[in-house]
């Protein structure tokens, strides 16, 4: 099996597997980085419990014992702030440094009866927000007996004796390092999670753009195809063309003249075919041309009266308006937008505006406003694409010329709706200096 047949069924799905692949892809990582952020909780709170076991085992039994000195010089070398003895109900009975007068239990038992029977004379360690301390917590075995029911009465009923030893064990911490790294470590992994939805988003448009500019490229390659196909073919008709254009003046002469009319038909039809080809040629050819330093404003005044439509031409400010242009283009760029809005309707006057206007940037700017039929947004892409019309007896060529003349200058021609109904068509060209 081909390489190509084996992957075929990728075919005209790449942008939906690139999707899926890159969200899978986020989502194992997210779930990674959550994951390993969840250890290093685990790890902190490990070791948060194993400092509280250690700071209990070296002051808490110095306090029992009534040896407060020592005691407190052991609290200071483990960072212990509190040590406290409470009763089953939780009052204090006994302590050093700070520690509350009354112990919430209700906070511990509930994670303390959530353990197994093998971890009930463990100590419970957790982190306060409302303080920032860390609270330790140790139930004496009478405490736990009594909850379990595994404490045995004596045979006269009355609990064995001695009970010397404590009911709750408190001690305090200062919890101030353990939230700063539980914090960075959360910190971290929200910046992961970010950084790699910026990676993973950034990767889908370079994928984007670069198929883009392979579908442009494409284009393009077509387009130099195409534009090679139509200038032989241009050049191949233009001698059949003129070789017809001499018969029919020498028909014109023989012939009689109720023949004439026949002629005239097939002879418009072969000038047409002229225009066309010449058209074909203007696209093809070098669009520069000589550039002249030339008047738009009289350049548009001289077209004016070529048109039969009616026509409003405002200046502004600007009595002129040079630029550097060829002038056989030009003439071509403005003579076709103007005849496509005067064009641009057939049932009503399509009350035609020019105005040339020069902006702070030194651009000279044509607007031709039309109220005609406008055009369809599906079709504003397509507009300046070489042969696409939306005219029975358009080319779709003239407006690709125009464009391509325009932007040879280092100007622009845009196509959009005009407010109200209507095109306009705004040429923009760097104004040329004396």
């Amino acid at each position: 099996m081909s390489r190509r047949r084996k992957w075929s069924f990728v075919e005209g799905k790449e942008q939906l597997f690139v999707i899926g692949g890159l969200v899978f892809l986020f989502a194992l990582l997210v779930t990674l980085v959550l994951f390993l952020s969840q250890l290093i909780i685990d790890k902190e709170n490990t070791l948060m419990q194993f400092e509280a076991e250690r700071g209990f085992a070296s002051s808490t039994l110095l306090l029992l014992q009534e040896e407060h000195s020592r005691a407190l010089a052991a609290m200071r070398e483990e960072n212990v702030l509190g040590i406290g003895v409470y009763s089953n109900s939780g009052r204090l009975r006994l302590g050093l440094g700070e520690v509350p007068n009354t112990l919430p239990l209700e906070r511990f038992t509930e994670l303390w009866k959530s353990r197994g029977p093998s971890q009930w004379n463990q100590g419970i360690a957790a982190y306060n927000q409302e303080t920032g301390m860390i609270e330790y917590v140790r139930f004496s075995r009478l405490t736990i007996q009594v909850e379990t029911g595994d404490l045995l009465l004596e045979e006269d009923g009355y609990l064995p004796s001695p009970l010397n030893f404590p009911d709750v064990l408190y001690i305090l911490f200062d919890g101030q390092e353990y939230y700063q790294k539980v914090m960075l470590v959360r910190f971290f992994s929200i910046a992961a999670v970010i950084g790699l939805l910026a990676f993973h988003l950034l990767v889908y448009s370079i994928y984007r753009s670069n198929r883009k500019y392979r579908e442009t490229l494409a284009k393009q390659e077509n387009l130099v195809n195409l534009g090679e196909a139509a200038r032989t073919l241009a050049h191949e008709i233009k001698n059949p063309l003129s070789a017809i254009t001499l018969q029919m003046a020498l028909l014109k002469k023989t012939l009689p003249s109720g023949s004439k009319d026949d002629l005239a038909v097939v002879d418009s039809e072969v000038q047409r075919l002229i225009q066309l080809t010449n058209k074909v040629s203007d696209f093809l050819r070098n669009p520069v041309g000589t550039p002249q330093r030339i008047d738009v404003v009289a350049l548009i005044e001289g077209l004016r009266p070529t048109f039969q439509g009616q026509i409003t031409f405002t200046v502004g400010s600007q009595q002129r308006a040079f630029i550097y242009f060829d002038p056989d283009r030009a003439r071509s760029v403005f003579e076709n937008l103007i005849k496509n809005a005067l064009e641009s309707t057939q049932n009503r006057e399509p009350h035609v505006e020019i105005e040339i206007t020069r902006e702070k940037k030194k651009n000279i700017r044509v607007f031709i406003r039309d109220r005609g039929d406008g055009i369809k947004e599906e079709n504003l892409e397509k507009i300046f694409d070489p042969f696409f019309t939306t005219k029975i007896h358009g080319s779709g060529i003239g407006l690709s010329i125009c464009r391509q003349f325009v932007r040879a200058r280092g100007g622009n021609l845009k196509l959009y709706a005009r407010e109200g109904g209507g095109t306009v068509a705004e040429v923009i060209l760097p104004v040329a200096h004396s």
